[in-house]
């Protein structure tokens, strides 16, 4: 399969059993792997070198998976290693889809093949059930663990291992700091989801009439920006400059808009992620509009994908997809988005890695702590053309990233220099291109 991924440090696997593998090592990078309900396909569902806090964010995100937790107590010499089998499931969580009598049962029926699979990889000193996320803890696990360990008990402290991740940490400093980055990054990045695409703005509320320009003998130089144009726009709401308007038409004719007369080259200029809009006279533009120096947005993709989820069985369901302005997000139907229902689930593109294997696309993103995407296109063209478009919205948020960072960092410097120097501008071109 072929693989794309922006370059990251952290060990990221695809499929289950590399995953499981690299679990079963004494000092394997990864300390956590949990698969879907299939013995021998063994589908990754998520998995990574941040333990059990790390597993708890992952276990809302299929309803049944079963795998395998290491667990250090201790460092140097004395430490102990335990390995500990998850079967972990939402049946009891409030939130849990109802599952009906016939499914618990036929989980229930795959799970002695489950637990055979997984623990080929490595034999487990106990198995633990979790059926509510509450369960995923550090205290739950270790009563289990302590109930069958009789000769080390004294060891398995919370304290112990506590240590032993720390220095696992240390080992692995890499992969702690690029999470605590990703982790800004994602903070930065996630106020900024597109509306949907086929979401028509609201136009902006009126503030109370100005006066209207007295035309003196000597115009003004007039700022007339074109369809497509970036632009900051004065938000009399907010008194302050909003860095996400676009232009989208400009008027060659005099024309009215819900009673409000235009003038040619009036601006409609679209904000607020998509959200608002508002005319913008000629006349007005100086004061209202500015050109930004923020990347321009790779092309908008949409259409159906088939999604992995692991239910009693792992099952693909239709899904309808956009990318848009970095963001992938996704409903249960193409007529859900329409109806103005909210998504199922919206990610920031930052950090990704994914992997093609004919029609399917896995991911995994800084945002998705721990847990894997797969899609399935219709064909391998499909599911690589999907690939590719997300490796630009990737990079597009990248240097969206970057650029946000930087008004901070110019916003905090309380500059004497001209900010448009356009020294920022070029830096983002470079880096679209490189990539």
């Amino acid at each position: 399969g072929e693989e794309l991924s922006q370059p990251t440090l952290k060990p990221l696997f695809f499929n289950g059993e590399e995953a499981l593998r690299e679990v079963a090592r004494p000092d394997g990078l990864w300390n956590w792997a949990l698969v879907g309900p299939d013995p021998d396909k063994l589908p990754l569902s998520g998995g990574g070198s941040g333990s059990i806090e790390e597993m708890q964010d992952h276990l809302g995100a299929q309803a049944i998976s079963f795998g395998l937790l290491r667990m250090t107590f201790g460092t140097g010499h004395t430490a102990k290693t335990k390995f500990i089998y998850i079967h972990a499931s939402n049946i009891d969580d409030e939130n849990a889809h109802i599952f009906s009598m016939r499914e618990r049962s036929q989980a229930l029926a795959k799970a002695p093949l489950m637990e055979r699979a997984v623990q080929k990889f490595h034999q487990a000193q106990v198995k633990v059930e979790i059926t509510r996320a509450g369960e995923c803890t550090l205290e739950h696990i270790l009563e289990k663990l302590i109930k069958v360990s009789f000769h080390d008990q004294a060891f398995l402290t919370p304290e112990k291992f506590e240590e032993a991740m720390k220095a696992f940490r240390e080992a692995h400093p890499v992969t702690q700091e690029e999470q605590e980055k990703e982790e800004e990054a994602v903070k930065l990045i996630e106020e900024l989801a597109p509306a949907p695409e086929n979401h028509e703005p609201e136009p902006e509320e009126q503030p109370p009439k100005e006066e209207e320009p007295t035309i003196t003998k000597v115009r003004k130089k007039v700022r007339v920006f074109k369809p497509g144009d970036l632009v900051l726009v004065w938000s009399e709401h907010t008194a302050s400059w909003n860095d996400d308007g676009e232009v989208v038409e400009t008027l060659q004719e005099p024309s009215s808009h819900h009673g409000v007369q235009l003038n040619p080259g009036s601006m409609k200029v679209v904000y607020a992620n998509g959200k608002r809009f508002k005319w913008v006279d000629p006349q007005h533009a100086q004061m209202l509009l500015k050109p930004s120096k923020r990347p321009p947005a790779p092309p908008f993709k949409s259409g159906n994908l088939e999604k992995e989820t692991h239910s009693i069985f792992t099952e693909w369901h239709v899904r309808y997809f956009e990318l848009s302005k970095g963001f992938l997000s996704w409903w249960k139907s193409y007529e859900d988005m329409s109806k103005g229902k909210k998504p199922t689930g919206a990610i920031p593109l930052l950090a990704l890695s994914l992997r093609v294997e004919g029609n399917f696309f896995r991911f995994w993103t800084g945002a998705t702590k721990g847990t894997m995407f797969s899609l399935g296109a219709s064909s391998t063209e499909e599911a690589n053309e999907w690939a590719r478009a997300m490796m630009d919205h990737s990079h597009y948020v990248q240097a969206m990233r970057d650029h946000l960072e930087n008004k901070v960092t110019e916003e905090r410097s309380t500059s004497t220099r001209s900010a448009d120097s356009g020294h920022h501008h070029r830096h983002h071109r470079g880096h679209l291109e490189e990539n």
